[in-house]
């Protein structure tokens, strides 16, 4: 735009141009009393043109302006960090002493909170039952009851069931009359209870998990579940990737020659115990898009992508860092159906990584989120992505006041399809740390040597002396 174009918009005016010259021409077309006021206001504008910058109007106008802009952008930063999906709740949420534990808490009285766990896998459940009498209130902690839905039509594990729920009087069966998703919720829940679903797989959730969850889930009301930061999961996976939570480990190879009981075995959980990596770095990443089945099938043994051997270890790289491009991480994308979910590899070394992270109490890695709080939460939002359900709370009457699910597919329904309908978000309370074992696809951790490792944890840190896991 040329400076003549720029005049005649009165965008910018010519340096000839005088004030005087202005005022004596408008001038003539008033009275005298006009002509009076005229002149008086050209001898005050004559001052302002004379004033210094940081003087005349239109600067004073710009700063007043950039100030109020940089108060806008204040009050906006200021409500992020004391990020609120919805208006404080009709009651008061519990809250947590300044320095206090977790145990300090005032439970919540007005309402049950029952543990939900959806029961077919013996073989894991055992790491998850001290969990479980840890935290019932009968020893301190938050659930009211657990209730076991049975969810297998096999005897023997029904039997182990039985078994079961004889070491608590706050343990309890459920049966229902037909397998299904939709069955398991219609004949669990009630109303006015708040339920912490929880899988049968569920190894390893940190004291505050619980408690934590359900802060949320009060402090938030217009959430419809709250999901604990989940270990192998693909959306969790993958920001725990790129918060800098995953470690570089391979799978060893071959069978170690007279390995140190710390590194291997009924007691081994310890990473700084395991050696260091000495091999071939190109491990292939197989899934179900590599023509793997997601029915539960496996890779065989030695195969390219499968296990090295059975309840193999994994092991730590040198060079941390440089060399995690080289490991299965490197392939996680943030997708439900992506290779978090369709790879055994990739869980593996996440739960690894975590193990890692739990000897070295750095399990600050995993917080992130809005309105992050040492002491409270830091909150994930779906915003409507789904999301896996193997650790979450939610009232029961939200549950039952909206069955059946389309197709059966809880978790498609509680963590998409209902909360878009109702406007509700999922949120992930990142404090709230759980370990998710393995998908029906990831049947190859199997394997590892992962279970003997978090049972070694649970049995050292969880579990009493009355209530030991059993080596199998």
């Amino acid at each position: 735009m040329t400076q003549s174009t720029v005049e005649q918009q009165g965008l910018l005016q010519p340096e000839e141009f005088d004030l005087d010259d202005l005022e004596s021409s408008e001038s003539i077309h008033r009275n005298d009393h006009t002509q009076f006021l005229g002149r008086d206001h050209s001898r005050l504008r004559k001052t302002l043109s004379s004033a210094p910058l940081w003087l005349r109007p239109r600067y004073v106008m710009i700063a007043l302006a950039t100030v109020a802009a940089l108060l806008l952008v204040g009050v906006a930063i200021n409500r992020s960090r004391g990020f609120r999906l919805t208006k404080d709740p009709p009651y008061s949420p519990p809250s947590r002493p300044p320095d206090g534990p977790v145990k300090q808490w005032t439970k919540p009285d007005t309402f049950k909170i029952i543990g939900l766990v959806f029961f077919g896998r013996p073989s894991v459940i055992a790491i998850l039952d001290c969990y479980l009498k840890k935290h019932l209130v009968s020893s301190g902690g938050w659930l009211d009851e657990v209730h076991f839905v049975v969810n297998t039509d096999r005897e023997e594990d029904i039997r182990y069931l039985d078994e079961l729920v004889k070491t608590s009087e706050l343990y309890k069966k459920i049966t229902i009359p037909s397998l299904g998703y939709n069955e398991v919720w219609s004949n669990a829940v009630k109303r006015g209870n708040m339920y912490i679903k929880i899988d049968d797989d569920i190894v390893y959730f940190n004291d505050e998990a619980i408690p934590d969850i359900v802060y949320t889930k009060l402090h938030h009301p217009n959430s419809l579940d709250v999901v604990a930061n989940l270990i192998n999961s693909p959306e969790t996976g993958w920001l725990h990737y790129h918060m800098g939570a995953i470690h570089s480990y391979l799978p060893e190879r071959k069978p170690p020659h007279n390995p140190k009981a710390d590194s291997k075995g009924p007691t081994a959980w310890r990473a700084s115990a395991l050696p260091e990596y000495d091999g071939d770095m190109d491990f292939p990443v197989k899934g179900i898009r590599d023509g793997k089945d997601d029915d539960g099938s496996t890779l065989a043994i030695g195969s390219p992508g499968g296990p090295p051997y059975q309840r193999h270890r994994w092991l730590p790289l040198p060079d941390d860092e440089k060399n995690l491009w080289r490991t299965p991480i490197a392939q996680s994308t943030y997708d439900p159906d992506g290779p978090d979910w369709g790879s055994w590899s990739l869980g593996a070394q996440k739960h690894y990584s975590f193990l890692h992270n739990l000897e070295k109490e750095n399990l600050e890695l995993y917080h992130y989120g809005h309105g992050i709080d040492d002491e409270r939460e830091g909150i994930w939002d779906m915003t409507y992505g789904r999301m896996n359900i193997n650790f979450m709370a939610i009232w029961g009457h939200d549950v039952l006041d909206n069955l059946p699910f389309e197709n059966g597919d809880d978790e498609l329904m509680l963590s998409v399809l209902l909360n878009k309908k109702l406007k509700r978000p999922l949120l992930v309370n990142t404090h709230a740390i759980a370990a998710h074992f393995s998908f029906r696809s990831q049947h190859e951790m199997y394997d590892t040597d992962l279970l003997d490792r978090y049972r070694a944890y649970a049995n050292e840190k969880v579990c009493t002396e009355d209530n030991q896991i059993k080596i199998p």
